[in-house]
């Protein structure tokens, strides 16, 4: 008995259903397309600091596949904090939200044009400015994700498609594995790593309560009695309190709670020293925010606190130390919860 192999759909374009290319796609991928011979392609990614962190990898992975290709990266001016322009060879800011009423369409069109002619984009963005970019670029592979099925054939000649019950790293790198590339399993972040700096000796977690969004942070009632019971639950382990550069971020509400001796609130610090803060961690336990994203990028155990947004979006799978807490109807987790999973995540650290 023989059975039918499945068939790729073209000598660069390995997959088949999971993706889309256009005949022109196709035919390019087939016939012309070299990735050691490609020189330019751009990165368009426009987000606050935690999808900006998990941009790395895929300009890492990108670097991998084409090894002499000149990397541009395309931000906005409104998010630039935790721009992963140390990966790229070149950064193109757009006008952003606080440049509105500064620049003329005259200039955002120019402002678009400094992209400059690729061979290969990767839209990471999906949005008006991000389209503009394609639609004023002559490169013959453009890959972008979908949001409106007419995107497919027209704006994008190939496209990977997204799920909110698929990591978003993972769905960005898709983009290269639709080309044959195989990113590592344990994705390279390009960051201090957990693993080399962790102390056990003086272990400490980290607690960060701030968001883009007020709705995915817990209320301050609760904090104040989520860390009452992590210290006397924990009582070997020092508890930091990490605040953000917003008021809303600041920890003067647990002042009282400086009396006990294993429980502290640490003031905003630069990303680069957030970085290994966050590396030397025994753990990170925060809701879905930039803080976590750093954590899982230095590859430190976290404890995701999911009520108001999908977790499994933002939850990495080729490493099991990151750990939800989330009810299925969507309810705010009780504390006891948090603790409990504070607690599966520590021991298996240990």
């Amino acid at each position: 008995m023989k059975f039918n192999q499945p068939k790729i759909s073209s000598k660069y374009a390995c997959f088949e259903k999971g993706a889309y290319a256009s005949k022109a796609a196709k035919h390019y991928l087939n016939n012309e397309f070299d990735p050691n011979k490609v020189k330019k392609i751009a990165v368009i990614r426009h987000a606050a600091l935690g999808d900006q962190v998990i941009t790395r990898p895929f300009l890492i992975e990108a670097r991998k596949f084409f090894p002499n290709a000149e990397i541009t990266l395309v931000a906005l001016s409104t998010y630039q904090y935790g721009m992963p322009s140390d990966l790229a060879d070149r950064t193109v800011v757009l006008h952003g939200r606080d440049r509105k009423g500064e620049v003329s369409f005259g200039d955002k069109m120019n402002n678009f044009r400094e992209v400059g002619d690729q061979d290969v984009i990767f839209d990471l963005a999906g949005t008006n400015r991000s389209y503009w970019v394609n639609i004023l670029n002559k490169a013959k592979l453009k890959i972008g994700f979908p949001y409106k099925s007419w995107l497919k054939g027209t704006l994008y000649n190939a496209a990977v498609f997204r799920s909110d019950l698929q990591p978003e790293v993972e769905t960005m790198l898709d983009m290269l594995r639709l080309l044959g590339h195989i990113p590592a399993q344990r994705l390279d972040f390009g960051y201090p790593d957990h693993a080399e700096l962790v102390s056990s000796e003086q272990p400490y977690f980290v607690y960060f309560n701030g968001a883009s969004q007020p709705r995915k942070v817990l209320k301050n009632d609760q904090v104040i009695a989520l860390m009452e019971m992590a210290v006397k639950t924990f009582p070997e382990v020092k508890h930091v309190f990490l605040e953000g550069v917003n008021e809303s971020e600041k920890g003067d509400f647990l002042s009282h709670l400086t009396t006990y001796d294993n429980f502290a609130i640490q003031p905003c610090i630069p990303l680069e020293e957030l970085l290994t803060f966050c590396a030397k961690a025994q753990l990170v336990v925060a809701p879905d925010t930039g803080v976590r994203n750093v954590a899982i990028s230095t590859h430190t155990p976290t404890v995701g606190i999911f009520y108001a947004t999908v977790p499994f979006r933002y939850t990495p799978r080729y490493e099991p130390i990151h750990h939800i807490v989330m009810n299925a109807s969507c309810a705010v987790p009780t504390n006891e919860q948090i603790v409990h999973t504070i607690s599966t995540a520590y021991t298996a650290e240990k």
